[in-house]
Parts: structure tokens; C-alpha cells; sequence
């Protein structure tokens, strides 16, 4: 197994045991000591996994306590399944998100904040390949979590898992300019972990909405490099002019 994406691979292994009912909700997880010697792997990676689990809802990290599972199925029903449109999907984010960062600025604490640099220092050594879709998904739902709100956590979870599964959207992460996608987001995420160290919800309002909207740009010429004959970009071009005159 490839170093950079072996705790995906011990997250996906861990999924598959509590999928299989080696541990139910409200359970403890083994040590990470334990862990580490299960997986002949290094206490480092079972802390990413750990960190992707909870970002994903699985389990709940309790400090001085230990780790203890929250869920063990793995498969959401969606009634948007193919309903949205990867621009609609986009918009949400942008409304959603955006608030969602702009609180999490006034709620976040410092382990929050050592997650989501652990998370940077992560993509930093992917730069020149291909978008980590799983590590992004875990940026985005841990400054979720970092505003302490658990709806608010499961909406973005929510939407992360519609995007991950609509077809559009492997199609287009399989076309990006890999390497190119990479670094940009990288330098996007960082101004947003730095607005929200800062405590700025502003500035974490709009560079979280800054990012997705950048985003949208980049999706828009992929599409238009594609032979998809229509696409919803049209119906969702307009910045809200609220927004518009938070940035003057």
C-alpha cells in the first residue's frame, strides 16, 4: 500500500469492521497502540484515519476518554440522487458553507485547528497528483465539526456524500488538470484555516465562498471542453448581491 493513501485504507478497513458487526454504536474502539500493532502500520496513519472517521461520522473522539462509535452502516439514502446538478450542488455549498465557515470562526478551538493543519501538511505532499477527493471531503466537514454544531456537521456530511456519488462529478474529477487543481486548492484552503485562526468570521466567509466559487470556474471549462450538451451553470452565475456588499 502506497504511504500517502494507506490511512484511507485503514479507514476503509475499519468501515468494512463495523460494517461486518466486529463493533457496534456506542462501542469502544482498541487503543490506537492497539490499532497500530493490528495494522502493522504507525500511530500517525491510525490518527488520520481516526481524523477521517469522525469527519465522515463514524466515530466520536473523546479526549482523555478514548474513541467510540457513532454508526456503522455505510450507505446513505439520497432523495436527490440525480436531481442535482453539479452547479446546483455548487450554489448550496457556496450558501451553506460560507455561513457555516463564518460561525465555525467564532467557535473554533485549538484542536480543531491542529486537524485541519495536520489535513494541509497532508495535502502539501499531494500536490502534484491528482485531487485527493477524500481528503478534501475531510477539510470541509472538519471546519464543519469545528463549529460544535452536530446539524450543522451533518449537512455538510450530507452533501459531501451526494457529490462523491454523482456520476458528473467522477467524470470531472477523473479530466481536471490534476496537478493544477491540487495547488490551487491547497493555497485556498490555507487562506481559509488562516481566517479561521484569526477568529475572522468575515474573512472566513468569503474566502470559504472565494474557493467555491473558484471552483465553479474551473468546473464550468471542463464542461465546456466535454460533449455534455447541457449543463446548469446558466441558473447559477450570479453572486447574491448581499454578498457583493459584504466584499465593498
Amino acid at each position: 500500500m502506497a504511504d500517502k493513501r494507506l490511512y484511507k485504507e485503514i479507514a476503509t478497513a475499519i468501515k468494512q469492521q463495523l460494517s461486518d458487526g466486529v463493533y457496534k454504536p456506542g462501542d469502544k474502539l482498541p487503543t490506537e497502540r492497539a490499532l497500530s500493532e493490528s495494522f502493522g502500520v504507525g500511530r500517525a496513519v491510525i490518527r488520520e484515519a481516526m481524523i477521517l472517521l469522525e469527519a465522515e461520522g463514524f466515530i466520536d473522539i473523546r479526549k482523555s476518554s478514548g474513541v467510540y462509535v457513532l454508526k456503522t452502516d455505510t450507505i446513505i439514502n439520497s432523495f436527490l440522487d440525480g436531481k442535482a446538478g453539479p452547479f446546483e450542488l455548487l450554489q448550496a455549498r457556496q450558501l451553506i458553507e460560507s455561513s457555516i465557515t463564518a460561525f465555525a470562526a467564532t467557535q473554533i478551538v485549538k484542536s480543531d485547528l491542529a486537524r485541519l493543519y495536520e489535513i494541509l501538511e497532508k495535502e502539501k505532499t499531494l500536490l502534484d497528483a491528482p485531487p485527493d477527493q477524500a481528503l478534501d471531503a475531510l477539510f470541509h466537514c472538519t471546519i464543519a465539526a469545528s463549529t460544535q454544531n452536530a446539524v450543522l456537521t451533518e449537512i455538510v456530511r450530507y452533501i459531501w456524500d451526494v457529490r462523491s456519488r454523482d456520476p458528473l462529478w467522477q467524470m470531472l474529477s477523473k479530466e481536471s488538470d490534476q496537478g493544477e487543481y491540487s495547488r490551487k486548492g491547497y493555497a485556498e484552503h490555507q487562506e481559509i484555516v488562516a481566517a479561521l485562526q484569526r477568529k475572522d468570521p468575515v474573512a472566513a466567509r468569503h474566502s470559504m465562498w472565494q474557493h467555491l466559487e473558484n471552483i465553479k470556474q474551473r468546473v464550468t471549462r471542463q464542461l465546456e471542453c466535454t460533449e455534455q450538451p447541457t449543463f446548469d451553470r446558466f441558473l447559477f452565475e450570479s453572486i447574491p448581491l448581499e454578498l457583493k456588499q459584504d466584499r465593498s
